[in-house]
């Protein structure tokens, strides 16, 4: 079983191709990471990837995989906490999808630095799709999202909660970076 979300994502074509084509979230079919380049401690079902090869995974933890924590690791060798929860991850997604690059922009963690870095990267993005924000406020409406004025802060807050998660190179047993320098 999957997050309900998950299942609403994947049965709805236009809003999957958006997310696809618009916020590079690719929602895979679920696995877990015996065919990846890394080892963890923890067991996680994939669920998502990105362009450039990143991938988005739970955390198996409990009972409720509503509540599983998110990982993202990236093909770049970074890896990290970024949301508790799947439904939490896409509304990340949805209302920043350049969420990564807001890390890379926030001096270490600093929030005011992220949203500084809101009206540039909002503005590329519309140069590149420039129906992007028409598309985003559909999906909200079709998957009953709700803006949350919260949701980078609580990103920040999952990033550096510890235990910090980490992969290890399948190769080397080289441990990933942080997705922020700490």
């Amino acid at each position: 079983m999957l997050p309900k979300l998950y299942y609403q994502i994947k049965g709805n074509q236009s809003i999957k191709i958006s997310l696809e084509e618009l916020f590079d979230f690719i929602t895979t079919e679920p696995t877990n990471t015996d065919q990846y380049w890394f080892n963890t401690e923890e067991t996680l079902i994939i669920l998502a990837a990105n362009a450039a090869g990143g991938i988005y995974a739970a955390i198996e933890k409990g009972d409720n995989i509503e509540k599983f924590p998110i990982v993202y690791i990236s093909s770049e060798g970074q890896a990290g906490k970024i949301a508790k929860s799947f439904s939490e991850l896409v509304q990340l997604i949805i209302q920043y999808p350049y969420w990564h690059d807001m890390l890379r922009f926030s001096d270490g963690g600093d929030l005011e630095k992220m949203f500084e870095a809101i009206l540039y990267l909002e503005n590329e993005r519309i140069e590149v799709h420039s129906d992007y924000k028409e598309v985003q406020h559909q999906i909200i409406d079709k998957l009953g999202i709700v803006n949350r004025s919260d949701i980078l802060e609580n990103m920040l807050k999952v990033v550096f909660e510890k235990p910090y998660f980490r992969v290890f190179s399948a190769n080397d047993n080289t441990m990933s970076d942080h997705l922020i320098d700490i």
